[in-house]
């Protein structure tokens, strides 16, 4: 009897405790915490407060090396689109890609070869996430790439984990400019 309240005590607190470990699914709606994460070129650690993202609607891409190029059809979007790249320059709005290494195969100097690649390509800054930081803060799934805008008080007000369907470009272009241009 002894064994049996043991393993069901041990079962309970391993539950708890891998539910205390992860984040629930992001959610339009909720608000993101703040992380620091080192940057794929140079040796500065950013979070939502930096300089950088202060006071901007992020769009952020989460993604690991095997999911590392499913939205680059919105990036490219997103850079085709002059109002999008006017509020850009007005540093009202910027993009952020964050790769997950933690559930990644590939070894981590190739994983920044393809960040830097990416970084180049889009102009995004692009952070590493080694230790799955963002995937317990807000809950994102594993090796899946999760596209999230956030805006300038940092509220989610879209989310998709997977491939971004096409047809969900122009409700995310509508998004930024909306509320790039709120006080």
């Amino acid at each position: 009897m002894k064994k049996i309240l043991s393993v069901v005590f041990l079962v309970l607190l391993s539950v708890s405790l891998m539910s205390i470990s992860y984040a629930a699914e992001l959610k339009v709606g909720d608000k993101v915490g703040d992380f620091k994460l080192g940057a794929a070129l140079g040796d500065k650690d950013y979070g939502l407060n930096s300089p950088e993202f202060a006071g901007k609607v992020v769009y952020v891409v989460y993604a690991s090396s095997s999911s590392a190029d499913d939205n680059d059809h919105v990036s490219e979007a997103l850079k085709a689109d002059k109002e999008v790249q006017r509020l850009e320059k007005e540093k009202k709005y910027v993009g952020l890609g964050i790769g997950n290494q933690k559930d990644s195969p590939v070894p981590n100097f190739i994983i920044k070869q393809i960040a830097k690649r990416k970084q180049q390509k889009t102009g995004a800054i692009i952070l590493l996430d080694p230790e799955f930081t963002i995937g317990n803060l807000w809950g994102t799934p594993h090796k899946v790439a999760t596209s999230i805008l956030i805006d300038k008080q940092r509220i989610v007000r879209y989310v998709y984990s997977g491939k971004t369907p096409a047809e969900n470009i122009p409700k995310l272009i509508e998004l930024i400019k909306k509320y790039s241009e709120e006080k």
